[in-house]
């Protein structure tokens, strides 16, 4: 069995599109939802831990009492603000769990490098856009008056991107723009650069299945 846990709904649907892309899968639902937060195909899971501060909880209480039948964890979290900290905390979470740390990847958005989220991915992979320039200058409105930090302004700009760049017909919710009723949206190009460093992680972790 290989697990991916990651912080919530979008980085589920961002998996499954790696995996369709990438040919691990056939179908971006062929991972089926078995219980809240599962997600299965054949000995692949995707755990959705719904919020970052769940991890150890899951660590601790789901996963240690089965490691032993797993072949590869990949934790997918956003580096935030901090990359150290956040890499810490979860080095942290996977220690007090007593998990066995050579069967465990780690991997922080964007880019496993730098600071920032999945938004911070998403958005760095658009060319251009008239939406996101429109966006720039509502944010730069919005902070005149207000103290609003970059996460949450970076998640407003994602959800305008994809709920407006169908010209008013679909509106998409960030988890439904990548494949929306069994079509692809073509908001994202998984070729590009920037993706390339998450798309290995979920290669190495889910890598020689079909």
């Amino acid at each position: 069995m290989k697990y991916l846990i990651v912080e919530g709904v979008t980085d589920v649907a961002l998996i499954k599109y790696i995996s369709l892309k990438q040919g691990i899968t056939q179908k971006f639902n062929d991972f089926k939802q078995e219980k809240e937060m599962i997600y299965r195909y054949n000995d692949l899971f995707i755990i959705d831990l719904a919020g970052q501060g769940n991890l150890k909880k899951f660590l601790q209480e789901s996963l240690s009492s089965s490691i032993h039948k797993i072949d590869k964890v990949g934790i997918i979290q956003d580096a935030d603000s901090d990359f150290e900290t956040s890499l810490k905390s979860i080095k942290e979470a996977i220690e007090k769990a007593q998990l066995d740390k050579s069967k465990i990847k780690i991997f922080l958005t964007p880019n496993n490098q730098d600071r920032g989220d999945l938004e911070t991915l998403l958005l760095s992979t658009i060319e251009s856009s008239a939406i996101l320039e429109c966006f720039d200058g509502y944010s730069e409105c919005l902070q005149k008056d207000n103290t609003i930090y970059p996460k949450a302004l970076n998640k407003g700009k994602l959800h305008a991107y994809t709920m407006y760049s169908q010209k008013g017909e679909n509106l998409y919710k960030p988890m439904q723009s990548f494949i929306h009723q069994n079509k692809d949206t073509n908001l994202w190009n998984i070729d590009h650069p920037n993706f390339q460093p998450i798309v290995d992680f979920v290669k190495q972790i889910f890598k020689d299945q079909r």
